[in-house]
């Protein structure tokens, strides 16, 4: 009677043993289940989308850099300022008829007015006041009848295209005097050149004609 209750438990057990085996072949067979993210340690892990991500039905156009504005020109005017004026030389005409004697005070003063007075002195055939006007070394040089009272005994009238003093230094000074001798007859002639003068007791005397 022992044995039969020990071979039916053992027939019990081994049934028992296919059922789990049948179910557990069964349980492979079927789909794993999808189970939402579990909470691990207190975070959260979501499992990416795959989702295609959404496109505009009306894109954007690309970003233009605004124009940069065009500087207004600077206008610069064009008008030049008129230089000054040139100063005119010295114009004088000296005749014979008429012409004053040279004033101590003008020669003096400026060393082209000693050359205005000299020439016209002798444009008035005053022989003396121009001889006058020359310093001894002059007187020296260039006697006077040849140089002076001949040279200019037939001259009516001298004009002069510049009269300015060139150089002023210590006592001595340059006149550049530029004039036309015009002759009784009606001759002509022009002369280009300079004198040199020098400070004798404060007077301007000529030293030397350069012609």
């Amino acid at each position: 009677m022992r044995n039969r209750a020990i071979i039916w438990g053992l027939a019990a057990l081994a049934l028992v043993s296919v059922a789990l085996y049948a179910g557990t072949r069964q349980g492979g067979n079927a789909t794993a289940p999808v189970h939402t993210p579990e909470a691990v340690g207190g975070v959260v892990i979501e499992t990416p989308s795959t989702a295609a991500p959404q496109v505009s039905a009306d894109p954007t156009a690309s970003p233009v850099a605004a124009p940069t504005p065009t500087p207004e020109p600077t206008v610069v005017s064009t008008a030049v300022a008129a230089p000054p004026p040139t100063p005119t030389p010295t114009v004088a005409s000296v005749t014979a008829a008429g012409t004053p004697a040279p004033t101590p005070a003008s020669v003096a003063a400026d060393p082209a007015a000693t050359v205005l007075s000299f020439y016209q002195a002798v444009a008035g055939e005053d022989f003396d006041a121009a001889y006058a006007l020359w310093d001894e070394r002059m007187k020296a040089a260039y006697p006077r009848e040849p140089n002076l009272d001949s040279r200019f005994d037939e001259t009516a009238e001298i004009s002069f295209s510049q009269l300015s003093v060139a150089e002023v230094s210590g006592d001595s000074a340059t006149v550049q005097a530029n004039f036309t001798e015009t002759a009784v007859s009606g001759s002509s002639r022009q002369f280009i050149g300079y004198w040199r003068l020098v400070l004798v007791d404060g007077r301007w005397l000529l030293d030397e004609p350069h012609y």
